[in-house]
């Protein structure tokens, strides 16, 4: 496929989002739900030293919460970034191409890639979504049936914020249909709504207080903000591809044409497959 042996220089993100070494935790939290962002690059000048991700931050609350800590605040958001980023990270060359990329994602399971130049300064920044932003033009006749993840973890309307956050700890699922008795979708969370919720004020407040029970208590529907968007399995790929990125969404539920039942998702992780 010819878009595979493009250079990532052609086609990643080049104004790349960053923070330095000395910057808290919590400046990362609200940097990335300001722009819409799910990981950043820390840099000293131009120089990459590390990148922290949302599930990063989202990894390190659930492990404050669950070891029964009643200070989240000194515990995650006021902790340096640095010391929850990954340091050894992988990057790549300006002149690597998209299909090497994608095989590194695909192999050590990452959703992106930093591009450094020779003298290791920060160039640019090629993600999952880059990726997807390729299929969509690609023009795969794949049938979402072809590609979905038949495991799904669903959320209940009486969930809680902890439930969710142990379903991106351990389960490392970033996206989850909330649905009712009957198995039909209600509401949609994403990773991003989560990070969104430990971002708003009165959540920095209650950690101040070292109201932690009350925070994650929070019943998940009720900070389930994302856009519904459902998928059946006779669905073409691309169609589905194009509207998430319209609706700016990185899953989809895949519902049953019957009985209107959760059986699966499509992922920008699921989408990679494609070029496999």
């Amino acid at each position: 496929m010819e878009v595979l042996s493009i250079p990532l220089a052609d086609i990643a993100t080049k104004n790349v989002v960053t923070i330095g070494e000395k910057e808290k935790v919590v400046d990362a939290l609200r940097k990335m739900v300001e722009l819409d962002i799910r990981r950043l690059p820390i840099v000293r000048d131009k120089t990459l030293l590390g990148i922290i991700t949302a599930l990063d931050i989202l990894d390190a609350i659930y492990a404050s919460v669950e070891s029964g800590s009643k200070s989240l605040y000194s515990d995650v958001y006021m902790r340096p970034a640095i010391e929850l980023a990954t340091r050894n990270v992988i990057t790549a060359r300006p002149d690597m191409t998209v299909g090497e990329a994608i095989s590194l994602f695909l192999k050590h399971n990452f959703g992106s890639m930093p591009i450094v130049d020779e003298s290791g300064n920060l160039v640019g920044i090629f993600t999952e979504w880059d990726a997807m932003k390729i299929v969509a033009q690609a023009g795969f006749p794949h049938q979402v049936r072809d590609i979905m993840t038949r495991i799904v973890y669903v959320l209940t309307r009486y969930s809680t914020v902890m439930d969710a956050l142990e379903g991106i700890t351990v389960y490392r699922f970033r996206r989850y249909p909330i649905v009712d008795e009957k198995g039909k979708v209600i509401a949609m969370l994403h990773a991003k709504d989560v990070l969104r919720y430990f971002a708003d004020e009165s959540t920095l407040n209650k950690a101040k207080e070292g109201e932690v029970d009350e925070i994650v208590n929070e019943y998940a529907i009720n900070i389930a903000k994302s856009p519904i968007f459902l998928a059946r399995p006779d669905d073409y790929v691309v169609d589905v591809v194009k509207k998430m990125l319209e609706f700016d969404v990185g899953g989809v539920p895949v519902v049953d044409s019957q009985s209107g039942n959760v059986i699966g998702m499509v992922t920008e992780k699921t989408l990679l497959l494609l070029f496999a």
